[in-house]
């Protein structure tokens, strides 16, 4: 069993004694008004006994801490109910201890009391002191709670504002990528083969094609879509591509259901799908496959992009300019609950992002 872990907070420990302070004095001039003490002695010996309480307690506040925090989701709830009673025990016990030891040493030496004396000056207060100090642990683990959720609150809006002023420089980003001379012209030559040729295939073309601009623009002001709307662009992308590649090309998409909902950043999968062509289907002389995998295990989130390599191609490596900035739009909407990876087998390139914790 755990017990009395720890749980570092990120408070700084100037405010956590200044707190201990005012607990200190909130309970000394309630005491003293309702009681009206007069014995200077023992008004000083009152202020050492709540001073050592409370400054006790904000040495281990990384031990009240831990009794706060969310439970492990991969252990039982009941053995962590009771490793946390436990700890709340052994902590309200060691406070007692230490403080009334601070208390009664003075009268131990100075006074000639006996331990016999003290005990049973602090006996008719056992049981009341215990009581005050599990509600002190309460308290203390109530504004733990207060303050985290202050700082989550915070965190998200932060994140917030930081994935606007991103979205936004990735959507030009989008956008220049999509008229750079490598989508561009092969959209162009193709669209200039169809002329003629095929003038409804080349109307289709440009109709898809100006979908696809009108579906970044109408994005821009979006930190996040459903993975429907995510998928609906991407299908309109490989459109386009699959007029270059005619036969060249097999798609594969395989979406579970319960995945369509999901909010996204958007356009998450726009570098995939680039790489995907640009350094992959792009260098092949046959077939190339694209794979869409969407799925949910457990409370995780996955999808995996998959297409055909050519290992013997000697184009330059890529960059991974695109996968950078991808995970670092990742990082900003789900902190560390997210895993990008990728995988380069001998025929396929795989890259796999689990969002962790989906509700």
């Amino acid at each position: 069993m755990k017990i009395l872990r720890r749980n570092k907070t990120d408070i700084p420990k100037k405010y956590i004694y200044i707190i201990a302070l005012l607990f200190m004095v909130t309970v000394i001039m309630q005491i003293n008004s309702t009681e009206q003490i007069t014995n200077t002695g023992f008004f000083i010996r009152r202020i050492v006994l709540f001073s050592s309480i409370y400054f006790l307690w904000a040495l281990l506040l990384d031990y009240i801490n831990a009794l706060v925090k969310s439970f492990e989701k991969e252990r039982s709830v009941l053995i962590q109910v009771i490793e946390r009673l436990v700890s709340l025990v052994l902590l309200v016990l060691f406070n007692l201890v230490i403080t009334n030891v601070i208390y009664y040493v003075v009268p131990l030496i100075f006074k000639s009391m006996t331990v016999t004396d003290v005990y049973l000056d602090f006996q008719p207060y056992i049981l009341k002191s215990i009581i005050i100090r599990c509600i002190d642990v309460i308290i203390i683990g109530f504004i733990l709670k207060v303050v985290y959720g202050y700082q989550s609150l915070q965190k998200q809006k932060l994140q917030v504002v930081s994935l606007e002023n991103q979205l936004h420089i990735s959507q030009l980003e989008t956008l220049r990528n999509q008229l750079d001379p490598h989508f561009l012209f092969n959209t162009l030559h193709t669209l200039n083969t169809l002329i003629g040729y095929d003038d409804k295939k080349a109307r289709s073309m440009v109709i898809k094609i100006t979908n696809l601009l009108r579906k970044i623009l109408d994005k821009r002001d979006r930190q996040l879509i459903t993975f429907d709307e995510e998928i609906d662009y991407f299908k309109n992308y490989l459109e386009i591509e699959e007029e270059r590649f005619h036969d060249r090309l097999e798609i594969q998409i395989n979406v579970e259901d319960v995945t369509r909902e999901i909010m996204v950043p958007t356009l998450i999968l726009q570098p995939l799908i680039e790489n995907a062509f640009k350094h992959g289907i792009g260098q092949l002389e046959g077939k190339g496959t694209i794979k869409l995998k969407a799925f949910r295990k457990d409370n995780n989130f996955i999808i995996s992009l998959s297409n055909t390599i050519n290992n013997k191609s000697n184009v330059s490596i890529s960059t991974k300019f695109g996968l950078k900035n991808l995970d670092m739009r990742l990082q900003q909407v789900y902190g560390d609950n997210y895993i990008l990876d990728t995988k380069e087998g001998i025929e396929d390139y795989i890259a796999i992002i689990t969002i962790k914790n989906i509700n």
